[in-house]
């Protein structure tokens, strides 16, 4: 029902290029296709290690420590970079390793995965802010599209590497798969084509 923030319509005029020729957009991209992989590979590693009925709310912890982080993240005047945003997230996803490795207890792991999912908001938040900064005017739903396929893939990726990790290793060490996804997400936004 808000609107005032919806960007306005913009007509095409004339012949138009894709936005994936837009400056720094393909490397954005990338960062949004490691981005993904954060998410997808923290789902199936925490459904593997917790089993069972609990599974699905400590997982939901997760997706709460984003909600909540987001709502605050948009309430506050938004100056964050995406290398910043991203250094916290790949700094915070390793939380739920180390939970794991020093007490294995799900209690920890869920405190973890609460305090691990408040980077992700502020993170998609300035991502996508720079998708619409970087993508013509009259193509939006485009730059946008372009930016969600990324993460799509990204989930996929990290899902099946998440679960490959899990059946050859364990549950436990496959948790490192979401910090590295973030870590490599960070490294590619700090790249000079990219963090401008």
């Amino acid at each position: 029902a808000r609107r005032t923030t919806e960007p306005p319509v913009v007509p095409r005029t004339g012949p138009t290029r894709t936005p994936l020729r837009a400056p720094r957009m393909p490397a954005l991209l990338l960062v949004f296709l490691a981005t993904g992989a954060v998410f997808g590979s923290m789902e199936v590693v925490t459904l593997a290690y917790a089993e069972g009925p609990a599974a699905g709310a400590v997982l939901a912890l997760q997706a709460a420590g984003s909600c909540l982080a987001g709502l605050l993240y948009g309430r506050v005047s938004r100056r964050a970079t995406l290398p910043a945003c991203l250094a916290a997230m790949a700094a915070l996803m390793c939380l739920p390793l180390l939970a794991v490795v020093t007490t294995g207890a799900l209690p920890v792991l869920a405190a973890a995965l609460l305090v691990a999912g408040m980077a992700t908001a502020p993170a998609m938040v300035t991502g996508m802010t720079l998708v619409q900064q970087l993508t013509p005017s009259g193509q939006l739903n485009e730059g946008m599209t372009l930016a969600v396929t990324a993460l799509l893939g990204g989930i996929a990726a990290g899902s099946a590497t998440g679960g490959w990790l899990v059946e050859h290793l364990g549950p436990a060490p496959a948790f490192a798969t979401p910090a590295a996804a973030a870590t490599l997400a960070l490294l590619l936004a700090m790249r000079p084509r990219t963090s401008r």
